[in-house]
């Protein structure tokens, strides 16, 4: 017999972000944040995760290439952005997925 419990789903969407451009919109709409990949080694600039101009996620600065940053599912209500230092450098993937609106 199949559970009538709450299923919980795993899967998300991703997006590479190279650092070295600038402020990157992952998502334009509610989303999920699930974790953040370091490709290539950061460089000396913390990253920055925010929503609507609010730092939500800071990334430590030079962040080993390999770390994983999981998260639980943080909710971002309006827009989830890669807002990094100008100077920065590095790759990440950020896993993520778009979400309903929060209710009125």
């Amino acid at each position: 017999m199949a559970s009538t419990g709450q299923i919980a789903f795993e899967e998300s969407d991703y997006t590479v972000v190279d650092v070295a451009t600038d402020s990157t919109t992952v998502s334009s709409r509610p989303a999920l944040l699930f974790g953040v990949y370091i490709n290539t080694v950061l460089s000396a600039h913390t990253l920055l995760l925010t929503d609507a101009g609010t730092t939500v996620i800071t990334i430590p600065a030079s962040a080993a290439a390999g770390s994983m940053y999981n998260f639980p599912g943080i909710r971002f209500n309006t827009t989830l952005i890669v807002d990094p230092n100008d100077a920065a450098t590095g790759n990440v993937t950020v896993a993520w997925r778009p979400c309903n609106p929060s209710p009125a």
